[in-house]
């Protein structure tokens, strides 16, 4: 059974919008593409001999894309700050029980490739947790604009001859948990209680924050425009997806039929009988060191012939970057984020910057996003860990940072605080503490060592800082100048 249908059948006073489409076409096209089991995966086999199908070779760029993705977004672990002391230890203990930094990267992929996930908060053994739900699990029922702020979690349990459905709908003030046994995957059973399948029921805990934070990438959804889900990275890109598919299947057949061919005359083919058939067969061997002399008169038509075909290697391999690159375009990425083949030489921050603005753009909406859906998880848990009584209720402020993914060359950071020193943009000080990565009293300590023993190549760290031995004639005609 559908899970629209399930979860009317379990909550029938619950407006459940009617997208069964949603699921059943677009999220099980974008599980299977992902799970690289794509509707093309199987090509008719060419030949008078050779019938059916063979298994085409694949890439999978779609889970590529989600890994890396994934990776840009999450690359630096992103910081929660809680003005109250109590709930900063509490949020630690809790995400570190659960895991949660170590499972968010794999969530984001997920979400990536699903179009959204949720995480979920609720309570075991008297302590707060987080299930992280892929969006074929999820059913929105209540949302403001495009935020949701309710709905309905389905999971499925396998006991013996039954088949148990657990219905937990999730609202902004209310949260109600149903369970249901079935014999069949076809249909979702009946209601029963929670005591045939666990030994405490699952307790409902009405907070006035929701207990889940739901992810989507984003992109703007053409496939169910009047809901709040979101949509796969790669839902319009399905094409380019196959293409790719197509063309690695091509460089990998490359080896197989290009591998080395002879060309002998028809006297130098030898008979044996197969001892299975009893016919002749005709073989030629390679492996012999001395052949028969052949009786010809036309020594030139009797020569052993390589035919080896050159491989196509840089062929393929620019046509599969080709179609990454379009792949890059359709998803809101710079050309050459995904390469089939290592990029040469290192880039320096200027160029990471102008080449990969379109990438930043689109991870930092993507973090924008997820900023949201970690916020929600901490009020949730904060609420919960009061309801339980693990903490007191007060008030406090939350504030979410990410640091910045570009991996800045040390030779580029230089230069740069070189240049903003000698433009007046920049003091002294704040460059070494850039340059050195320390604190105020570490960089003046330093400044100070530096103006008494000199560099190495005879400058003060003043003339360093200002350029160098280029600017050392500026500074000796200023100083000209002044004592005239």
């Amino acid at each position: 059974m559908d899970i629209i249908t399930s979860c009317k059948k379990a909550f029938p006073d619950v407006n459940i919008p009617d997208i069964k489409r949603y699921y059943s076409e677009h999220i099980n096209l974008w599980r299977d593409i992902f799970e690289n089991n794509p509707s093309w995966r199987k090509v008719k086999r060419s030949g008078l001999y050779n019938k059916g199908f063979r298994r085409l070779k694949r890439l999978n760029a779609a889970k590529c894309l989600c890994d890396e993705l994934s990776a840009l977004t999450f690359s630096e672990q992103c910081n929660i700050a809680l003005s109250d002391e109590k709930y900063q230890n509490y949020i630690n203990k809790i995400l570190e029980h659960n895991c949660f930094w170590d499972s968010l990267p794999e969530f984001i992929t997920y979400a990536y490739a699903l179009g959204g996930g949720c995480l979920k908060v609720y309570a075991s053994n008297n302590k707060p947790c987080i299930d992280y739900v892929h969006a074929d699990k999820f059913v929105p029922v209540e949302w403001t604009g495009k935020r949701i702020t309710g709905g309905i979690f389905q999971s499925t349990i396998c006991s013996n001859e039954y088949i148990y459905t657990i219905c937990e709908k999730y609202g902004q003030t209310e949260n109600c948990n149903k369970l249901f046994k079935s014999t069949s995957v076809e249909d979702i059973g009946y209601e029963c209680e929670f005591s045939e399948l666990f030994k405490q029921p699952i307790a409902n805990y009405n907070s006035d924050v929701k207990m889940f934070g739901y992810f989507k990438p984003c992109v703007a959804n053409n496939a169910e425009y009047e809901t709040p889900l979101g949509m796969s990275v790669y839902a319009n890109a399905i094409d380019t997806l196959e293409a790719l598919d197509i063309a690695f299947d091509s460089f990998s057949r490359e080896f197989v039929l290009g591998k080395k061919r002879i060309i002998v005359p028809a006297s130098a083919i030898q008979t044996v009988v197969d001892t299975e058939s009893g016919k002749l067969v005709r073989y030629f061997d390679a492996d012999d060191e001395v052949f028969t002399a052949l009786s010809t008169e036309d020594g030139e038509t009797q020569k052993i012939v390589d035919n080896t075909v050159v491989l196509r290697i840089e062929e393929h391999v620019a046509a599969i970057n080709a179609l990454l690159n379009i792949l890059c375009f359709q998803v809101g990425l710079s050309a050459g984020t995904l390469s089939f083949d290592a990029v040469q030489g290192i880039k320096t921050a200027t160029e990471v910057i102008s080449q990969d603005s379109k990438t930043a753009r689109t991870i930092k909406c993507n973090k924008n996003l997820l900023t949201e859906t970690i916020e929600d998880v901490v009020h949730a848990v904060i609420s919960l860990g009061v309801l339980l009584g693990d903490i007191p209720k007060a008030d406090y402020k939350l504030t979410i940072g990410w640091q910045d993914n570009i991996i800045i060359d040390d030779n580029v950071l230089i230069d740069n605080n070189i240049k903003l020193v000698q433009a007046g943009l920049k003091s002294k000080l704040s460059a070494v503490m850039d340059v050195l990565k320390c604190d105020e009293e570490t960089a003046q300590k330093e400044l100070e060592r530096i103006s008494k023993e000199q560099s190495v190549s005879g400058l003060a760290v003043d003339d360093f800082l200002n350029g160098g031995e280029d600017s050392d004639e500026t500074g000796d005609d200023a100083a000209q100048q002044g004592s005239e």
